[in-house]
């Protein structure tokens, strides 16, 4: 290559400096080079040898992109395609090509994927293109589910298998994806990867998982019945599962939902009712937009029941359906926008008190159509079973409870 094309243009007889790269030479105008590039710009001002030479030779640069990069010194233009990316941005990061580079970055956003996301990301490491890195990262936090059916999933290293399955942004349906995602790493490479089993396994939060899959999917995988720290970690689970009375002892990491980055708080406005009707239908409020918005129906009309997050749920419990008082319970699924039934209370309560702490939902209170109450009782999401608390020392409805530290407050009216 004898020339570029742009700048052919010019007289190449006034040309003063010729860059050669890989036996080829790329003749350019030093004040040119120097007016775009801090790189060139020391080169023919300080004193370094390359000030006075009419030939300088480049090491580590791409020709294709060494051209593309003259070519934009002198026109201030220049075409990023997903072919020659890749070259751009680590020639324009040597030659200190600052808006070259940044438009290489902005350009790898626009084209993150499941499927290139993870290459990226190491690109984006390799070159220390630190914004590039963050969002390329953060994406694949957010799209996990379809990141680790990829080949870039299988062919990482152990070190970014761990970051990615420890963070508390990963956004997921359920930890039995992130079991599965860890046996699908180790065994596409076991006899090198098995000795990382328990490291791995200890970001997985088995607590949340159901207990159905603990016992057939977890406890009769073979790497981790051989596997000690990883038993362990299933017995854990099963604890946690078994003995609900000792969750706030058990309590880590591990028992903790995950929070996905752009989760937001939300506010729910469920069922109700007037004079002449009970309703079932709900509203919510985002905050960001300053907008309420439709959402599913419950399945069932109810006012003055009691409503509470547990989880990445929402839960209703009892109420009044303008005939009767209720036991009957449901969640809803913000993901899905669906409403799902749920085991019912042992009574029917309206007017009650509802409050969630340590992965259980806890009633007490209310009204059932004859009197109120004082008796109490919690819901196991885990184990789909309501069971008897300690009742109140008094009868209450409209009651408030709230949770603080290892106790509740249970405040409002007595009967």
């Amino acid at each position: 290559m004898q020339n570029c094309s742009f700048a052919n243009v010019w007289l190449l007889q006034l040309c003063d400096v010729a860059l050669k790269v890989s036996g080829e030479v790329v003749p350019a105008h030093k004040v040119i080079l120097a007016s775009v590039s801090p790189y060139f710009h020391a080169m023919f001002n300080d004193d370094l040898a390359e000030k006075s030479q009419s030939e300088v030779t480049l090491h580590d640069v791409d020709l294709a992109a060494l051209q593309l990069l003259v070519d934009f010194a002198y026109s201030g233009h220049i075409l990023i395609t997903e072919d020659n990316v890749q070259i751009l941005l680590p020639a324009s990061s040597l030659l200190q090509m600052a808006s070259v580079r940044e438009a290489c970055c902005k350009f790898l956003m626009r084209q993150l994927h499941p499927s290139n996301c993870l290459g990226i990301r190491s690109f984006a490491d390799a070159h220390s293109c630190k914004e590039l890195h963050r969002r390329s990262h953060r994406f694949a936090l957010q799209n996990f589910q379809e990141v680790i059916t990829t080949e870039e999933f299988l062919l990482l290293p152990f070190n970014e298998v761990e970051q990615l399955i420890s963070s508390n942004q990963l956004n997921i349906s359920s930890e039995e994806k992130v079991f599965h995602a860890v046996l699908t790493w180790v065994k596409h490479d076991l006899s090198d990867r098995e000795q990382h089993i328990s490291k791995l396994m200890k970001h997985v939060r088995l607590p949340l998982v159901a207990r159905e899959f603990l016992t057939t999917a977890v406890d009769s995988e073979a790497l981790v019945r051989k596997d000690a720290e990883c038993r362990e970690l299933l017995l854990e689970a099963m604890k946690y599962h078994l003995l609900p009375e000792q969750r706030a002892a058990l309590a880590s990491s591990r028992t903790q939902q995950r929070r996905p980055d752009g989760a937001r708080p939300y506010l729910f406005a469920v069922g109700g009712g007037s004079l002449f009707a009970i309703h079932s239908e709900c509203e919510c409020y985002n905050p960001r937009t300053d907008r309420w918005m439709p959402v599913a129906p419950m399945l069932y009309r109810r006012s003055r029941s009691g409503v509470t997050a547990l989880g990445r749920l929402l839960y209703v419990v009892g109420g009044y359906d303008g005939a009767t008082d209720l036991a009957s319970v449901e969640s809803y699924n913000p993901s899905l926008n669906k409403w799902s039934s749920v085991t019912p209370m042992g009574t029917k309560r309206s007017c009650l008190g509802i409050c969630s702490l340590d992965g259980l939902l806890y009633v007490c209170g209310g009204y059932d159509g004859a009197s109120c109450l004082s008796s109490m009782e919690r819901y196991d999401p885990l184990t789909g079973v309501w069971s008897s608390c300690p009742a109140m020392a008094t009868r209450r409805r409209y009651c408030r409870v709230s949770a603080l530290g290892r106790y509740f407050k249970n405040t409002m009216k007595q009967n």
